[in-house]
Formats: structure tokens, C-alpha cells, sequence
């Protein structure tokens, strides 16, 4: 909305003149280099929000991006409050680096129970070859065992799990708004849910399989 007034200006003091009723603050210089620096950010801050919202969205990915973003808030009071703003986060730090970069991280800095699996983990070449060249959670779940790394493989479970926007939810509430409508008054709340539920799974079914279970009767 800010970029379309902005670029729509010209119109707008012309517009504004036609109706006698001139706005001074359209042509002053300072009013505009604000407005022009409000629109800047806010676009860059929609694109950010943009890139943290969609599926499969890992906490530490979307805390590499915010990151990046942050050196572009040159600006005392700006960067001071989106700082503020991210403070958990960022107090997770060392958590989310022995998820996402287990290879890395010093293991005396790590967590007592976390250091002598860490120390294992990188002490094995094959491991590290198969985390360099494959998805980090199909790494967690074939390579780092219950068994022999109990602790980290707890820890990836913890953190994979953690969704760092509302995005899940509002999605959800979309699909049950055209699920549930006034044309569909009997559908009952326990059918909602298996709808919802099947709506929202990214688990492919077999619908082979499925009818294969059901009886049916031939035609005679």
C-alpha cells in the first residue's frame, strides 16, 4: 500500500490541487525522504516475512535469515528494536548449532550430556560425508541412531519440531473455513477433524492399498 501511494504521488498532489485543497506536507522535501525511507524498509521487511512463512521451515534456517537481514538495519533505533525483538531466539543459539551444524560446534562448549556423542558424531568421516550431501533431517533420521546417540537424537527432535511462525496455523484455519461451510451442514466435528487431518498431512496416501481393505460387492 505504501509503494502504490508512493508512486502514485504526482497524482495525488494533482488531484489534491483540482479539489482546492492542496497538501503542503506532498511537497515537502524531509516528509518525503521519510516516507520514501518508510517504504523502502517496509518492503524489505514484507520480503523477510515472505521467506520465514511456507512449509518445511526449519527454526535454524529461518534464524539464518533473519541474520542476514539484520546488517541491513543500519539504524541505531531500528536495529535496537529488532534485536529486542528476537532475544529467544537468539538465546538458542548454541542449541540450534549443534542441530544444524553438529560437525562444528566445540563439544566442551556443548551441554555435559550432548559432549561425548558431539565427539563421536565428528569423529567419524562416514557420518560427516553423508551429512555434507543430504537433507539435515533424513541425516538425524538414518544416520543418528537412538541407540548410539540418544541425547542429540533427542535434541533434533526437539528442534525439528519447533515452528517459528503462525504460518502452520493459519493455513490450517484456511482449510477448515472451506472445509466447514453453511453449504455443508452435516458434517460433523469428528469428520472435520479426519478431513483437516488429511488436508494438512504432507504423507502421500495409498489409495490402492486403502480400497484394497474395504469389501465390495460385484454386480450381478
Amino acid at each position: 500500500m505504501l509503494a502504490r501511494f508512493h508512486s502514485l504521488l504526482p497524482e495525488i498532489v494533482e488531484f489534491r490541487n483540482l479539489e482546492k485543497c492542496p497538501l503542503t506536507v506532498l511537497e515537502d522535501e524531509n516528509w518525503l525522504c521519510d516516507l520514501g525511507f518508510i517504504v523502502d524498509i517496509t518492503k524489505h521487511l514484507n520480503d523477510l516475512n515472505v521467506q520465514l512463512e511456507g512449509p518445511d521451515q526449519l527454526l535454524h534456517s529461518m534464524y539464518s535469515k533473519i541474520k542476514s537481514f539484520t546488517p541491513m538495519l543500519d539504524l541505531c533505533c531500528l536495529l535496537e528494536r529488532f534485536n529486542a525483538r528476537f532475544t529467544d531466539i537468539k538465546s538458542k543459539k548454541l542449541e540450534l548449532d549443534i542441530f544444524s551444524i553438529p560437525f562444528i560446534v566445540t563439544p566442551a562448549s556443548a551441554p555435559s550430556e550432548l559432549q561425548l556423542e558431539l565427539m563421536k558424531l565428528q569423529s567419524d568421516d562416514t557420518l560427516k560425508a553423508m551429512y555434507l550431501n543430504m537433507p539435515l533431517l533424513e541425516f538425524y533420521r538414518v544416520y543418528v541412531s537412538k541407540k548410539e546417540f540418544p541425547n542429540l537424537r533427542a535434541s533434533a527432535l526437539k528442534w525439528s519440531s519447533v515452528f517459528g511462525s503462525t504460518y502452520l496455523c493459519e493455513q490450517f484455519f484456511s482449510k477448515m473455513k472451506y472445509t466447514k461451510s453453511r453449504y455443508r451442514s452435516r458434517l460433523t466435528d469428528e469428520n472435520l477433524g479426519l478431513q483437516l487431518r488429511v488436508s494438512t498431512s504432507s504423507i502421500c496416501p495409498n489409495i490402492e492399498r486403502l480400497v484394497k481393505k474395504k469389501e465390495y460387492r460385484k454386480s450381478h
